[in-house]
């Protein structure tokens, strides 16, 4: 079968089960953070859950972790991969488009902006 992100068979019903699964979850954990634990266990007969704590904590944790993937670990990670401003990488090669010139006030043609180009519009100081 060839590997496609359009919709079929199989894939619609697991994607149902697991729309169902995750609200019959999200469902059983609004229950155990609001329901009091006296009347989980009188009404229910439910006699161990955990803490209430971890119904603040476990979101809490979970959320913190991903500000700190979104806002450090990600960018990190991606300065990490970019290559060196000398490095081989960022040289120009046969098939990059040269900057062409155009009539002055037009829309200028789509081509490659040399790394020179770049750094010297973002980093020099204009005088």
């Amino acid at each position: 079968m060839e590997h496609t992100p359009a919709p079929y068979g199989p894939r619609a019903v697991y994607g149902y089960a697991m729309y169902i699964g995750s609200n019959m979850l999200f469902l059983l954990y609004m229950i155990w953070a609001i329901i009091p634990d006296k009347m989980l266990h009188d009404y229910l007969g439910l006699t161990y859950w955990p803490s209430k704590y971890w119904a603040i904590a476990i979101p809490i944790w979970a959320l913190t972790a991903l500000t700190t993937f979104a806002f450090l670990i990600y960018p990190a990670i991606n300065m990490l991969i970019t290559p060196d401003i000398d490095d081989i990488r960022t040289i120009t090669d046969k098939y990059a488009l040269q900057n062409v010139e155009t009539t002055p006030g037009g829309i200028p043609t789509v081509s490659d902006i040399p790394i020179t180009e770049v750094c010297r519009r973002l980093y020099l100081r204009k005088k």
